[in-house]
């Protein structure tokens, strides 16, 4: 169906708040079958092909802008760090599948804290705030990060409307590369 991949990941994301909020913490994959599961049967799709859709969701590739974005950012004396959800060896799995591991100067991942994002422990894993600006596709995600202190950029590609609750970007871009070069056009 129609934009079956994001309510899935949408689910999981539900899924690992609400395990955050109550103090549990299972690792992502986990949270993405039982989001996978739930989303076929409700669609009454058989259950066969999620093992496959699990294999094809841990290399899903990079938006196309990706590596350029990277590189100006790097171009211009930035570094580079994720924090994923996922646990970092995960991460590094996927950006290194998509070709960007070698771009990213550091990497933390959510199993560091058992817990997930938007929490403020997550936040803390990576750099001081103060210096450094936060990019993400998901407004939560630059809620948190905004919340945490970091200047944000939201990526509105896919998720083209803000909700009125959540917290103004300071940077609203179409895509990577313009977000990296408004970030370097600002300075910080």
């Amino acid at each position: 169906p129609p934009r079956f991949g994001a309510e899935v990941l949408d689910e999981a994301v539900q899924m690992s708040m609400v395990d955050t909020l109550t103090g549990t913490f299972r690792r992502f994959p986990d949270l993405l079958h039982g989001a996978l599961v739930r989303r076929a049967r409700l669609s009454g799709l058989p259950l066969e092909p999620v093992e496959e859709a699990m294999g094809i969701a841990s290399a899903l590739p990079a938006r196309p802008e990706a590596a350029a974005a990277l590189d100006h950012l790097h171009a211009e004396g930035y570094r580079v760090a994720v924090l994923t959800n996922s646990a970092a060896v995960a991460g590094r799995h996927t950006l290194d599948a998509a070709g960007l591991l070698v771009r990213v100067d550091r990497l933390d991942g959510a199993d560091a804290v058992r817990a997930y994002k938007p929490h403020p422990s997550v936040y803390g894993l990576t750099v001081a705030p103060e210096r450094a600006w936060f990019v993400a596709a998901h407004w939560w995600d630059v809620t948190g990060a905004a919340r945490a202190g970091f200047s944000t950029a939201w990526i509105s590609a896919d998720d083209v409307v803000l909700p009125e609750t959540a917290v103004v970007p300071d940077i609203v871009a179409g895509d990577l590369l313009s977000a990296a070069r408004e970030i370097t056009e600002r300075g910080h």
